[in-house]
Formats: structure tokens, sequence, C-alpha cells
């Protein structure tokens, strides 16, 4: 009775044992998986920084192992390999880097906008994967504006002065005399001081016989003349026996 459960105690250890075996061993394959495979004295471990400088990128050893700078490279993922850090085939620093330690910097000119890789390069062509940077986005270009037309003012126009008619020398108004006086009908004197006969049998100035031979009176007066009477004994000239009476009046 006691035998048989203690074989079934003994059973439960064993399996209890087995599993934690497999823990522990699926633990440490995890852990090499993550850090990259099991460590190796032949293959450094470093890490390093990208920092963009205008268009250079400078690249910065921030910790690990010291390197040889012959056997460390900078790559392209546009334009491939462009050098190691040495100088030895081209060159992908600007200036060599020969120990590649703690705060050393390569400066790769033109490669801002390239993503970049530092590889470790191991005899019989073993290569590592050190570190790597994203390339930053190109920009686009800024379109140039376009200058607002400025608006032309339109010209206001001029108005053309009417032309003054000139008065032609020498024309006469219909119905205005010559000299510009109008000499009215009755016989009244016209401003020049000339009585002008009228059809009433206005005399004369200045004792002018008139037509219908009534005499101007005495003292020349140039308004309008009363007729005066006829002297006896004077000849009337609308008369034929003026002569005869004269004749015997005497």
């Amino acid at each position: 009775m006691n035998g048989r459960w203690g074989g079934r105690a003994i059973s439960e250890n064993v399996v209890l044992v087995a599993m934690a075996l497999a823990a522990l061993l699926l633990a440490m394959s995890l852990v090499a998986s993550i850090s990259g495979g099991p460590a190796d004295p032949d293959r450094p471990r470093a890490s390093f920084v990208f920092e963009p400088n205008g268009t250079d990128v400078v690249v910065t050893h921030y910790g690990g192992d010291r390197l040889n700078g012959s056997h460390v490279a900078v790559e392209s993922a546009t334009r491939g390999r462009l050098g190691s850090f040495a100088g030895t085939d081209e060159g992908g620093c600007a200036t060599p880097v020969e120990n590649v330690t703690r705060g050393s910097e390569c400066r790769v000119p033109d490669a801002v906008y390239e993503q970049l890789y530092v590889v470790w390069n191991g005899p019989g062509g073993d290569r590592l994967v050190l570190d790597r940077r994203p390339a930053d986005p190109t920009p686009s270009p800024t379109p140039t504006a376009t200058p607002t037309p400025t608006a032309t003012p339109t010209p206001t126009p001029t108005p053309t002065p009417s032309p003054t008619p000139t008065p032609t020398p020498g024309a006469v108004t219909p119905g205005t005399p010559g000299n510009g006086t109008a000499t009215p009908g009755n016989g009244t004197a016209a401003p020049n001081g000339t009585a002008t006969p009228g059809p009433n049998g206005t005399a004369a100035p200045e004792g002018t016989t008139a037509p219908n031979g009534t005499s101007a009176p005495p003292g020349g007066d140039g308004g309008t003349g009363t007729p005066a009477a006829t002297p006896i004994g004077v000849a009337t000239p609308g008369s034929s026996e003026a002569p005869a009476l004269a004749r015997v009046g005497g």
C-alpha cells in the first residue's frame, strides 16, 4: 500500500523536474534568439548614433567593443558600399578613422536622404550589421510664387472744348440798319440828331422845307416841329394862283 503511493510520488517529482528543465531551455533559446545568437568571441558588438549635419550624416561610436577601422565600412541602400572608416578602400568617411572607439566620429558626405548601415567585415567573408539609420524624407520643391500683376489705371479722357464761332465783319442782323440804329416810323429824331420826315408832315430841323410845304420852326429845333401859319403875301408852292395874289397886294 505504501509502496504503491511512494512510487507514484517519485514519478510526479520526475515529471516536475523535467518540465522545469524544458522551461529553462526554452528561456535560454529565447534569450539567444533575441540577442542575435550565442556570443562569438570573434564577432564584435558595438552600437552607433547617426546625426544629420546639413546633407551629411555624422556616425558616432556610442558604445561596445573597440574596432579596427579597416574592418568597419559604411554602406548605402541606394549606392551600396561607400568605403571603410579607415579609408583603405575609397573611404566612407570624410576624415579616415583607423581605431574606432567610444566617441569616434565618421562624417559621411551627402547621405542624409539615404538609408545607411555600419557593417563589420570579418575574416572568411563574415559580415555583421552593427547598426543602421533610415533615410530622411526627400523634401518637395517649393513652387515659386507668381507675382500678382499690378492693375494699370485707365486714363480719363480729356473733354474737347467746343470752338467759339467767330463773328463775320460787316454782317448785319436782319431788321437792323448798318449803323445799328433803328429808324422810328413817326419821324422822331435818330440818336445822331438827324430828323427824318415822317408821313405825318413833321418838319425837318433847321427850317428845311418839308415835302408837303410845311416849314420848320425857327431856332433849328431838332424835335418835332409844329407847322406855322403861312405868312400873308408869301407864295405857297402848293397853289398856282400864288403869284397873282402877290401882285394884287403890291
